[in-house]
């Protein structure tokens, strides 16, 4: 029986999926991922650990399914962004583990390039020749700003202190590579260097009205052009893996990021479709599809946290425990483990609980920790409802939280607009293997791809006195947020204020 493989490199575990041309799972396996944080602020991944946990998932899919290797046809990879490595292209030797995406080392890097001449001057450049010629590419100029969320920074780190990563850029025997590149390069035995539209976009590295790297950034930042790997269609052949691994040289034919990937699995195909990942682009052939992103990288973190402090002993209680009570008693989570994305685009705010009083519960707290995720999701809606020239039309759920039938009310209350969540909530790697089956012929059309998707459940807006006083305690969350934001600023200055 033929069928399709799909991988899911996260960042705490990685995925491996056997589909038939049904949409049904043949074998499935996965394993964990260690993250490792050798100082504070570093957060890292062994590169060999990470290549072998994927052969062992690929494997354990294929020998566990009784699958035949050769029947497999064709290969879909998606990856966690952002995460990187340098490697010898001589050798294949890594020359430090992977930098994850939650890696804060170039925050120093950050403001001394924020607050230098040359980022100051492109940046007036940049609005100048924006209110002459109204392109939004100057536009883009005018506003840039690194962050430690992007690759360029970490590179930049990397390549200044990683032993022997300059000496081998100037021989052009260095690599770099995201996750994906990496994969590919272990898979083909060193015959691919490439990675994939929808995994280079967010590194910062990349110039989308160009569709190319970004000289601005490679020339300002200083960055050697040897290193870089080939930018690949997401659907399309990368290359085969060498038969040695799982006994067949299977065609690779999607390469795709998680969220992205995520999107394309839930059919967010036309203009004003939105996607919500709780716990960029794509190009294929001709088609180029741009996706309007904003991120809060700490929804999982949230469940994470009050489970360490015993306010529940496993997730899928706490939808009972918030409705429990009729509101939070006032209290506001703010979940800033990671700093506050959009609007504010603060990573120096904190994590914070306020509002606690003498007659505050668990109850009251998991409650307020359950709202904050909706918050959240609120506020990322209202800033693209104001930048987006289109309509929000169609809203669809996923991810590990999106179980909580709690979360996703609250979300439809505040918006006054139905959710849907599907069957699966772990959207990511179907959309690795819905790209790679079309782009292999393995499916013909999206329609085929679109009547896999299975609804579970819409959310509707509740009464108008529901929603009211959800309203009533976002407005009051805003304020929580705002007395967060620049908080370690606040700390490193010694204002106690």
């Amino acid at each position: 029986m033929a069928y399709v493989l799909g991988v899911d490199v996260g960042t705490t575990r990685i995925r491996c999926f056997a589909i038939d041309k049904e949409g049904r799972s043949l074998s499935s396996h996965f394993t964990g991922v260690e993250v490792l944080h050798p100082q504070p602020g570093y957060s890292e991944i062994d590169p060999e650990c990470l290549w072998q946990g994927f052969k062992d998932v690929v494997s354990t899919t294929i020998g566990s399914g009784h699958l035949d290797p050769s029947q497999a046809s064709c290969l879909g990879i998606t990856c966690q962004r952002n995460t990187f490595l340098l490697w010898n292209r001589s050798t294949s030797q890594p020359l430090c583990n992977l930098i994850t995406w939650q890696d804060r080392r170039a925050d120093e890097v950050c403001k001394l390039w924020n607050s230098s001449m040359q980022f100051k001057f492109l940046k007036l450049g940049g609005g100048f020749l924006h209110l002459i010629s109204r392109s939004k590419r100057f536009l883009a100029a005018s506003i840039v700003t690194l962050t430690t969320q992007q690759v360029a920074p970490r590179l930049y780190w990397a390549l200044n202190n990683v032993e022997g990563a300059k000496k081998l850029a100037n021989e052009e025997n260095l690599c770099y590579g995201t996750v994906d590149t990496w994969i590919l390069w272990k898979l083909t035995n060193g015959s691919v260097h490439a990675t994939d539209y929808s995994h280079v976009s967010p590194t910062l590295l990349f110039d989308p009205f160009q569709m190319k790297y970004s000289d601005t950034i490679i020339n300002v930042l200083g960055f050697p052009r040897s290193i870089f790997p080939e930018i690949k269609d997401t659907g399309g052949l990368f290359g085969h893996v060498a038969a040695e691994h799982f006994g067949a040289a299977i065609p690779i034919t999607g390469v795709i990021s998680d969220q992205t990937s995520a999107t394309f699995a839930q059919g967010c195909w036309e203009p004003g479709d939105l996607k919500c990942t709780l716990g960029t682009g794509w190009k294929i052939g001709s088609e180029l599809i741009f996706l309007a992103e904003a991120n809060f990288p700490s929804s999982g973190s949230v469940c994470e946290w009050g489970a360490r402090f015993s306010l529940f002993s496993d997730p899928s209680e706490t939808e009972a425990i918030a409705e429990s009570v009729q509101d939070s008693n006032g209290v506001c989570f703010v979940p800033a483990f990671d700093g506050i994305q959009a609007p504010y685009n603060d990573p120096r705010a904190t994590a914070s609980v306020i509002g606690i009083t003498h007659s505050t519960t668990k109850e009251h707290l998991v409650r307020a920790m359950l709202e904050s995720l909706a918050f959240t999701f609120k506020q990322i809606y209202d800033v693209a409802q104001g930048e987006l020239s289109v309509k929000i039309k169609q809203i669809r759920v996923d991810g590990g939280v999106t179980k909580n039938n709690f979360v996703l009310q609250t979300i439809s209350n505040l918006l006054g607009k139905t959710v849907e969540r599907p069957t699966d909530v772990d959207m990511t790697v179907y959309g690795a293997i819905y790209i790679a089956g079309l782009s292999s012929g393995f499916w013909k059309s999206r329609d085929e791809i679109k009547s896999l998707w299975k609804l579970d459940r819409c959310f509707v807006p509740k009464t108008e006195d529901a929603t009211r006083a959800t309203s009533v305690q976002y407005r009051l969350w805003q304020k929580a947020v705002e007395r967060s934001l620049e908080w370690y600023d606040q700390i490193e200055n010694g204002d106690e204020n």
